[in-house]
């Protein structure tokens, strides 16, 4: 392996590491946040915060699209080294989002309003709270579009630890916005939906000027190359498929849940998604500190190190994901009685089945996406993928049409997901030649392996020798877990360079504290 390449891995150790002490932390005080708010505003306000706020981030396809381009566009002229393209790029994309912002805005309070006054489940009592935290919900989302360009140019220097700090400062706001709930006398509602509003616009306003002294792109000019605009614009155009997708994948589901089941249902999702997030939280920030390196490389021309890294990204994402999913998914229960006060019904489904769609995705996922952003061609792959997906919206409201429970739409977004994923895979084996035969035995065959290995204990522990919940069932089926994951991932998962370069970074890691200490 080339020199470069291990200085890249060590690059991407470092980020990963510091993107790690944020989740950790973050973890806690989000779980913790998230009771404290829950118990305040009760079920059905905690509902209705939910699906207001949902109704603004359907139209985040826009912002979407255009945030992957700019990634993509930034990091790709880093890789080639063009300090005036990379200017241009950064104040192209600053115009594009300011206009999708103008643009999401108006379609918000045209088309959003009218969905949240006509059409939503909310109880009349309660209709003018939900649309103060919609109005909020908007103004949020509007500073959010305006600094995604800001957001790219620090993941595409890879200063990872800028989010790190940052976002445990967010988590701990967020916790004191809780308790504030708790001694202002006014409509709790409404008021946890205009602190979040100016906990956000102080985050951005930090990020902006952060930037803006350190990297000298960020200094936004006039762009007369309209080729740059056409290009990014094109690129992002075809994002709008994909991105809207998504969105109706998440949000859309969100809201057949309410018009088929109310506010309450709502509130059980916004619990799984809490639990969820926080646990994808530690996936997509490894793979935040692993797509620079993608780009990068397509941009040197070193395919098939990009190859070798989207693949290993692959299957990292499943091993980290698999590792803190298992325990969880076998306490679920115990968890969410000893975390929430009030747990809503549904809440336990919902988590396990969210948790198995993550894992499904985590094998076809952001390294396929960030390889095929990196060649520039995706008007084919964004059109049948995103279709793909799509379809699962449909499907998911004939079967809650004919009666079925809500947990049913998750059902349909697992097979959905399954399908969608071989066929991005499928692309990337046309347009960039990735292997069927490397991402079968590298990625499958092993992640097949960890499964069978690490599974049968911690299963035989909570199904067979532990009946009832407790500490101790909790702390065993824990540690049993842990041991079983971390055997299996250690001798099946990894291959032999993997655990060698592991190995070094660890001894690396352990070498320099200590000289720290002496």
């Amino acid at each position: 392996m080339p020199s470069g390449a291990v200085t890249d891995n060590r690059r991407v150790a470092r980020n990963t590491i510091f993107l790690y002490i944020r989740m950790i932390v973050i973890l806690i005080v989000t779980l913790y946040t998230s009771r404290v708010v829950l118990d305040i505003l009760g079920v059905e306000d905690y509902g209705i915060y939910n699906i207001a706020g949902g109704v603004v981030t359907m139209f985040a396809f826009l912002n979407n699209s255009m945030a992957s381009a700019t990634q993509r566009y930034l990091t790709f002229e880093l890789g080639r080294g063009d300090p005036d393209r990379l200017r241009k790029v950064f104040s192209a994309a600053m115009h594009i989002h300011i206009a999708i912002g103008i643009i999401v805005v108006i379609l918000a309070e045209t088309a959003g309003l009218w969905l949240l006054n006509e059409k939503l489940v909310i109880a009349p009592e309660r209709m003018q709270a939900a649309r103060w935290v919609y109005q909020f919900s908007v103004i949020t989302f509007f500073v959010n579009v305006i600094q995604v360009p800001y957001n790219a140019v620090i993941v595409a220097h890879e200063k990872m630890d800028i989010f790190a700090y940052v976002s445990i400062v967010e988590a701990v706001a967020k916790l004191s916005i809780a308790f504030l709930l708790s001694v202002i006398d006014y409509d709790k509602l409404i008021l946890y939906g205009f602190l979040i509003l100016l906990l956000q616009i102080g985050i951005r306003t930090f990020y902006r000027i952060w930037c803006r002294k350190r990297y000298m792109e960020c200094r936004c000019a006039p762009v007369k190359d309209r080729s740059l605009y056409r290009e990014m614009a094109g690129f992002a155009g075809w994002n709008i498929f994909g991105s809207l997708a998504w969105v109706m994948k998440d949000q859309g589901v969100n809201i057949l849940l309410n018009l088929f089941f109310g506010t309450a249902v709502n509130a059980a999702r916004g619990v799984a998604l809490q639990v969820s997030n926080s646990v994808n939280g530690f996936v997509s920030n490894f793979q935040v500190a692993f797509n620079p390196q993608i780009t990068k490389n397509y941009a040197q021309g070193e395919v098939r190190e990009m190859e070798r890294l989207a693949m290993r990204g692959l299957k990292f994402s499943f091993i980290l994901l698999y590792f803190i999913a298992l325990p969880l998914l076998l306490n679920v229960d115990f968890v969410l009685g000893k975390w929430l006060k009030e747990v809503p019904e549904h809440a336990g489904p919902f988590i396990v089945l969210i948790m198995a769609d993550a894992l499904v995705c985590s094998l076809f996922g952001s390294p396929l996406m960030t390889s095929l952003a990196a060649t520039g061609k995706i008007r084919n792959y964004q059109i049948a993928v995103s279709t793909v997906i799509l379809l699962s919206l449909p499907a998911a409201y004939l079967l809650l049409r004919e009666g079925t429970g809500p947990e049913s739409v998750y059902y349909v977004t697992i097979a959905f997901s399954v399908l969608s994923g071989s066929a991005r895979f499928m692309f990337a084996r046309k347009q960039i030649g990735f292997s069927a035969r490397r991402f079968a035995s590298s990625v499958l065959a092993r992640i097949a392996g960890l499964l069978a290995v690490s599974l049968p204990f911690p299963l035989f522990f909570r199904f067979v020798l532990f009946h009832e919940d407790g500490w101790g069932p909790f702390f065993a089926i824990c540690t049993v877990s842990a041991v079983s994951t971390g055997f299996a991932a250690w001798f099946v998962a990894l291959d032999r360079p993997e655990r060698e370069s592991m190995g070094r970074m660890l001894r690396d890691w352990i070498r320099k504290l200590s000289r720290k200490k002496v």
